[in-house]
């Protein structure tokens, strides 16, 4: 018998199975000035592996893992802003210049293998979980309005307490990009400081931040793009929907999204749904195995349908389909 004809693109592809079946989500993406090889993004989330609030080697090598695994872009974890901003006792902090030495073995070791580095800035608000020594450390928001799963009461913030903290998100994405990460990705997502601004439910500010409730992500957005500069990435995350009873809405998220977009301070878009401050909400932060699959790309679609920006998707994207 002779040989038989060869069957298939892949059979006469050199590229990898996956590649060739899959050719949008291996094909480049660029966000901001960077380049990403593919479109698959490692989202940011807690490892645990941060030591005394510093890059640990464990850390290290988890994320040069992902990388030489041929991931496309790395979100790191949270890292704090200020010491306020210490929800828990395994959080990286990027509130002095102490942190730089850490990260840039992390930027490193991720850009050796060629995947594109992007941080987390962080302010939980009244998102509290424990502290290292077990005290009860104070919390802030945009008001008085206590969270469900944590019991937490916050202090209101005044005016020139929002001047510091947006002043400390600038200072630690600058930190993050001297560091050598290719930019920084806002957190508003989960319910955290941005979103307690932004949810009017929550926010009953009588000043400008009330008035306005988007004023506070903004300012921090713009004070992140002054920090890093026009040649880094600023990306945001977002909660679409927080499913929560008293939760940020698909209508005000979008409304944001929409208007920090067409300011031109943004690179890209992170959609997520659930919240910390619930425990229905909080279901969403690891969905379990009975919701379906890819649930959350109907929102990031809409997100899609309003801005001229990369949007990305996370929530059981398990399958390449």
């Amino acid at each position: 018998m002779g040989d038989r004809p060869a069957e298939g693109p892949s059979a006469s592809h050199s590229e990898p199975p996956g590649v060739v079946r899959f050719p949008h989500l291996f094909s480049p993406l660029r966000i901001g000035e960077a380049t990403l090889r593919n479109r698959i993004v490692l989202s940011a989330h807690d490892t645990t592996l941060a030591v005394d609030g510093r890059v640990s080697d464990a850390l290290v090598a988890y994320h040069e893992a992902c990388a030489a695994g041929g991931v496309g872009m790395i979100v790191v974890e949270v890292s704090g802003v200020n010491e306020s901003a210490r929800y828990t006792s395994h959080i990286l902090m990027a509130n002095d210049d102490g942190c730089i030495p850490g990260y840039r073995r992390l930027a490193d070791a991720c850009h050796a293998h060629d995947a594109v580095v992007v941080g987390q800035v962080f302010h939980p608000g009244r998102e509290v979980m424990e502290s290292q020594d077990g005290s009860a450390p104070v919390a802030y928001s945009a008001s008085a309005a206590p969270s469900e799963r944590f019991h937490v009461m916050p202090r209101p913030l005044d005016r020139d307490e929002i001047e510091q903290v947006v002043a400390d998100y600038a200072s630690a994405a600058d930190r993050l990009v001297r560091a050598g990460f290719d930019g920084v990705e806002v957190v508003a997502s989960h319910g955290y400081l941005p979103a307690q601004f932004l949810n009017p439910r929550l926010n009953d500010r009588d000043d400008a931040y009330g008035r306005e409730p988007v004023r506070f992500l903004r300012e921090v957005v713009a004070a992140a793009r002054e920090a890093v500069g026009d040649g880094a990435i600023v990306g945001l995350r977002i909660s679409v929907d927080e499913l929560s009873h008293d939760g940020l809405q698909p209508d005000e998220s979008v409304a944001a999204i929409s208007a920090l977009a067409a300011e031109g301070m943004l690179s890209y878009v992170n959609v997520i749904v659930g919240t910390s401050a619930t425990l229905a909400g909080s279901d969403h932060i690891v969905p379990p195995m009975h919701v379906e699959n890819a649930y959350v790309a109907p929102l990031a679609a809409r997100v899609r349908s309003v801005v001229d920006i990369p949007v990305i998707v996370a929530g059981r994207i398990n399958e390449p389909q």
